[in-house]
């Protein structure tokens, strides 16, 4: 779905998202476009969002399943917001894969707030198009963290909505360390602010994953992701019902740097600071094992 498409600017359209107007359009033309593909979004066995922290390596994560051919991951959609606004699955899943195909097509680079372009493009695979479409989904972690932990009937609602596929989450989590020191230097915020943010996440993470269930909820860690990219990988699509082919994995362990970059390290920290953050992660059995120091 392109600013071609829309029929106004891409200025115009960052400007206008959130409000009616921007719903209004998005309603009208996922529900052209549902139609038109609606024997594809038909076959469709899964629909899968992320929850967790933004900087926690999950549009990486969705751009390698992604890569997949029977999958199609958008980045930052935020579907929950369709779902709400009383959207049909099969508009939900067109706007999925429609945006999917759209960032495939700008080989998925990502502008940072740092100002540099990233691109999690994997060459010779399955970005931007599909063969036997199985898996549907959206990497937006932070706000559908946010809007089904403020609003409790969302998730049932989210269910409801899409009553005959297998719905499935992914909590991919980062060095607590790494996080915060990210969210400081990207987003240039306080140690405090970026602290409370993420802990607070944390403490919604606990509730929603219960109710969300084990069986319907993957964790996944960035350092495994980047170290053991082959092994996370066919993990995370036995979880969403596909299975990678070698070559797929090959090509997406191919575009990963051979260590999780250490955001901590380009930060001043404290030794308060650092204990704060250590109290905090023996809070949370997602977290067990990171340290300051690995």
């Amino acid at each position: 779905m392109t600013a071609r498409q829309a029929g106004v600017s891409g200025q115009l359209r960052s400007q206008l998202r959130g409000t009616p107007l921007h719903r209004w359009w998005r309603y009208a033309a996922s529900a052209a476009g549902a139609f038109r593909r609606r024997s594809v979004l038909d076959e469709v066995r899964t629909y899968s969002l992320f929850i967790g922290h933004a900087r926690s390596g999950h549009s990486i994560v969705g751009a390698l399943l992604d890569a997949h051919p029977q999958i199609a991951i958008s980045d930052e959609l935020d579907a929950i917001e369709y779902v709400a606004a009383g959207f049909s699955r099969r508009q939900v899943l067109y706007l999925s894969v429609a945006i999917a195909e759209h960032q495939a097509r700008q080989q998925r680079r990502k502008a940072g707030r740092d100002g540099k372009v990233y691109s999690y493009f994997v060459s010779g695979q399955w970005q931007g198009r599909h063969e036997r479409l199985q898996v549907v989904g959206d990497s937006h972690a932070g706000w559908t963290t946010r809007r089904l932990s403020s609003d409790p009937a969302l998730l049932p609602r989210l269910e409801q909505r899409m009553a005959g596929l297998d719905l499935r989450f992914i909590h991919v989590m980062r060095n607590p360390y790494d996080n915060i020191a990210t969210m400081m230097i990207r987003g240039e915020r306080t140690f405090e602010s970026a602290f409370a943010q993420y802990f607070d996440n944390c403490a919604a993470i606990v509730p929603l994953s219960t109710r969300i269930g084990t069986d319907r909820l993957i964790r996944l860690r960035h350092e495994d992701v980047i170290e053991h990219p082959r092994e996370t990988l066919t993990r995370a699509c036995g979880f969403l019902g596909v299975v990678p082919s070698e070559g797929y994995l090959e090509a997406c362990a191919g575009i990963l740097y051979g260590s999780p970059s250490r955001s901590r390290g380009q930060v001043t920290w404290s030794d308060a600071q650092v204990e704060q953050v250590r109290a905090n992660i023996e809070r949370y059995e997602f977290l067990s094992g990171y340290r300051f120091e690995e």
